[in-house]
């Protein structure tokens, strides 16, 4: 064994003056050992800088403050969205029965023939195709995600809009459904007239035809009960 001093530098290297803990002369001083190095310690239950969860995946309840700042930017977007609804209307109101009103005119060019024949056609198809439609999409409810439903809705909605103008001009109140009124009376004599009786055949129509698919229905349901009995009340 080596009668040498034990050295707390056993590589051989000189240490560099001026570390942590050390000497001027680069050495540490007695009975001491040089700095270890510190690692920040994550207390279970605190809360990242961000904010949004915990450590453990528990979200941060907001507080009342930002509770309420949510509710006040809901109630006021909800406005907004009332006001413009509201604009609209009025908008609506006033130009929609008379350019409506002008188109049937200029079709029918005071003919009381063509405003008959106009109001039937218009009267029958504008109500047993919506009615048909809406029939359709409540068929074929809760099928490939509701898609046919929302598709025969969407349908029997754009088909019903002429019937609907027509009926802003003769139940409105408004400026522009009472000069819709004056150019049916001047350009489109029996036009109203005609388009009430098409929506009481399209009605009758389109029960008699949902009736018929009802019937269809339900001829197919008993049949499938006789064929596969095991699958009845399903």
């Amino acid at each position: 064994m080596s009668n040498e001093p034990f050295s707390a530098n056993p590589s051989g290297h000189t240490p560099t003056p001026g570390a942590p803990g050390q000497t001027p002369s680069g050495a540490y001083p007695p009975e001491s050992t040089p700095p270890a190095t510190s690692y920040p310690v994550e207390t279970p239950g605190a809360v990242p800088p961000d904010g949004s969860t915990t450590t453990d995946g528990t979200p941060v309840r907001p507080t009342a403050g930002e509770r309420a700042n949510a509710v006040v930017k809901k109630v006021v977007i909800g406005l907004v969205i009332a006001a413009l609804l509201v604009v609209t209307y009025f908008i609506l109101e006033a130009f929609l029965p008379r350019w409506w009103a002008g188109q049937i005119g200029r079709r029918v060019e005071g003919s009381f023939s063509r405003g008959i024949g106009t109001g039937l056609v218009l009267g029958i198809v504008c109500t047993f195709l919506p009615v048909l439609f809406f029939t359709l999409a409540f068929v074929n409810r809760s099928r490939m995600k509701n898609v046919p439903t929302i598709m025969f809705a969407v349908l029997g909605v754009i088909v019903a809009i002429p019937n609907l103008l027509t009926l802003t001009v003769v139940a409105g109140g408004g400026n522009g459904a009472h000069a819709g009124e004056r150019i049916f009376d001047v350009d489109a004599p029996g036009f109203r007239a005609a388009t009430a009786w098409g929506v009481v055949i399209g009605i009758v129509l389109a029960v008699g035809v949902g009736y018929f698919i009802w019937r269809y229905r339900r001829r197919g349901r008993q049949l499938r009960e006789i064929k596969h009995p095991d699958t009845e009340g399903r």
